[in-house]
């Protein structure tokens, strides 16, 4: 009897040592091989002022990205930095990727007079009358007013002294109104 308790206890023992070592192994290739990759790829690219990420426990669940700019000269060109810079460190894996900004109630109203011509825009196309009323809008207000699209978004910048405004709308026709970061 005294025999099958001490191998039951060595094998419990072991049981325990192989989880640890496994838990500690896959911190640190978390660590070493994820996250300061992608920390020092993203804080590489100019306008990103920070990175913070929510990794979860499980390999299958998409990693949160939430991404600081500071008044970045071309939104568009550093979202597709951005989103270069994640898939060449993350590979396959599925993350969210969320620009923050220091918006303020003035900008928050200004975008809120453009919004309108920006589903407009995604659902007839016309991007140049876009362009102007986004002129238009922002020059009333002494705002600095950007548009930017590509086939997949349509980018809004808008700054007025240090703060800034950044809205990103999906052009997917099968979503009325698209998604806005």
């Amino acid at each position: 009897m005294r025999i099958r308790y001490a191998q039951l206890l060595k094998g419990c023992i072991a049981l325990i040592i192989t989880l640890a070592g496994l838990y500690i192994g896959q911190a640190v290739w978390q660590n070493y091989a994820v996250d300061l990759p992608l920390d020092k790829a993203l804080n590489g690219i100019s306008g990103v002022e920070s990175v913070t990420w929510n990794n979860s426990k499980n390999i299958n669940d998409a990693v949160n990205i939430h991404v600081n700019l500071d008044n970045t000269a071309n939104l568009h060109k550093t979202y597709k930095d951005i989103n270069e810079k994640i898939q060449q460190t993350i590979k396959n894996r599925e993350y969210i990727l969320q620009i923050m900004d220091n918006r303020s109630e003035e900008l928050e109203q200004v975008y809120y007079d453009i919004h309108y011509y920006i589903q407009k825009s995604i659902m007839d196309g016309d991007f140049p009358l876009l362009k102007e009323k986004v002129r238009e809008i922002s020059a009333a207000s002494e705002t600095v007013g950007k548009v930017f699209v590509d086939d997949q978004y349509v980018y809004l910048q808008l700054t007025k002294d240090e703060n800034s405004l950044y809205s990103i709308v999906s052009r997917n026709s099968d979503r009325i109104g698209g998604i806005s970061q």
